[in-house]
């Protein structure tokens, strides 16, 4: 299964409920263990704070869900190598998502490293959430006119890519 194919289960299947666009920028924060290397680089040095959630969707409450399509367990695995860690200050509750079979062959290592820090969506010809993702207390809802900014980015996203 690709990613694009899983991006259109996903839509399926939450897009009834929530507000669904792939591929969206998203600006976050890095990652306090590397946070010591960064403050040393002059400010034109450093990595952007910019990086791509595969699909989020927005929750008629107003919140936020960003998850990570992983197609591959190495992907998975360089994820938590990354610095900046799907850490957007939009973001309510993360999720990974991955075909039903490589999530079975994977279950316990996705499991532990996911634990407390987000959760887990399986795909196969449906959608299923085995783990729940925690939510970010710190998160508030988004205003109306930054959901119309992400629907605005959907439009053209689900057009573009179908």
């Amino acid at each position: 299964m690709t990613e694009k194919e899983m991006q259109l289960m996903l839509g399926k299947h939450f897009g009834i409920q929530y507000i669904c666009i792939p591929n969206v920028l998203m600006t976050g924060e890095y990652k306090k263990d590397i946070l010591p290397e960064i403050e040393k680089l002059e400010a034109w040095e450093r990595p952007s704070k910019m990086y791509e959630s595969d699909f989020i969707y927005i929750t008629k409450s107003g919140y936020l869900t960003e998850v990570e399509i992983k197609v591959d367990i190495n992907d998975f695995r360089n994820d938590f190598k990354k610095k900046i860690y799907h850490s957007s200050s939009f973001v309510s509750s993360l999720y990974y998502a991955f075909p039903e079979t490589l999530y079975k062959k994977y279950k316990d290592e996705i499991n532990d490293k996911t634990a407390g820090i987000a959760g887990v969506i399986s795909v196969s010809y449906d959608c299923k959430v085995k783990v729940k993702a925690p939510k970010r207390k710190e998160v508030s809802p988004l205003t109306d006119t930054q959901i119309k900014d992400f629907m605005r980015i959907g439009c053209m996203k689900w057009f573009k890519e179908w």
